[in-house]
């Protein structure tokens, strides 16, 4: 019979961890799971029901208590990962949440991206793509609106992940969605791109390495100082900044790789191609853009 306790937490927060997540996702997951412990406490739930209605009664159950929709959407994540978990360790067979809906973000109207507030921010980012921010800036838009990556996998990516022979250019991702995937020549153009002006411009060219992260950071009012890496936070800031060329408020990683999904499949991507593109185990999101 299955039962949830502190032990199997722990084992899912180790598994989690060997996975490569973040601390602070780690630190997130343990409590949206001692929240989970609770509710099945407070309100009497055996392990034997839980099931999509109980979880639908969680969801109901942090609201009540003052839960932002995004830690609710969290939590319902976290849930989910934790019993796919415990059906391959092999202390569930089947598992009841599979089919469950993950709840949509508060900002889900906003997330289909018009093409034309697309073409500004590619635009504006062309258009003084000679200097060393911009063409960054450039690679980072083609990343994640047209390759799709999420925000994990920018701020890994090393001089070795990338390699091109002409106008063939491929990534190679690390990591618990490790992957090698071919890019668009536009993709692998920008990042040449931008290597040859890091190659020339003298605060970097001499710290260009295999190890070398790919993408700079900036520093200062007038971003003269330059650094190699930069933060999921810088990340967060840069496409904040692209967005608004586009008067695209917070724009976000995860929409531009939901923009990245329909480009994809408009350009021909099967499901299948687009689930080894993106390193998916299962349709998910995908089946959104099919029915569009």
């Amino acid at each position: 019979m299955l039962t949830i306790d502190s032990q199997k937490i722990s084992g899912f927060r180790s598994f989690m961890c060997s996975k490569g997540k973040q601390k602070s996702t780690l630190d997130s997951y343990a409590r949206d799971m001692a929240n989970f412990m609770q509710f099945l406490d407070e309100e009497n739930v055996s392990s034997g029901n839980i099931g999509i209605d109980a979880l639908q009664e969680f969801k109901g159950w942090l609201q009540n208590r003052g839960s932002k929709p995004s830690s609710v959407r969290r939590a319902v994540i976290a849930i989910r990962m934790f019993f796919r978990w415990l059906e391959e360790i092999g202390e569930l067979h089947g598992n009841p949440l599979e089919d469950l809906p993950v709840p949509s973000h508060e900002y889900t109207s906003a997330r289909n991206i018009p093409i034309e507030k697309m073409n500004m921010m590619m635009d504006v980012a062309l258009s003084s793509a000679n200097t060393l921010k911009s063409s960054r800036d450039l690679v980072l838009l083609l990343m994640l609106s047209r390759e799709g990556l999420k925000a994990s996998e920018v701020v890994s990516l090393t001089w070795s992940s990338f390699f091109a022979a002409g106008e063939s250019g491929r990534l190679t991702m690390t990591g618990d969605r490790a992957r090698t995937i071919g890019l668009e020549a536009e993709t692998t153009h920008a990042i040449k791109a931008y290597r040859k002006l890091l190659q020339t411009d003298t605060r970097t060219k001499s710290d260009i390495k295999p190890v070398t992260p790919l993408f700079v950071s900036f520093k200062g009012a007038d971003a003269r100082a330059v650094q190699f890496g930069i933060t999921r936070h810088g990340l967060k800031f840069a496409i904040y900044e692209l967005g608004l060329a586009a008067d695209l408020k917070q724009l976000n990683a995860e929409q531009l790789r939901h923009f990245a999904m329909a480009h994809k499949i408009s350009i021909g991507f099967t499901p299948e191609m687009l689930m080894n593109h993106l390193g998916l185990r299962r349709v998910g999101n995908i089946g959104k853009h099919l029915s569009v």
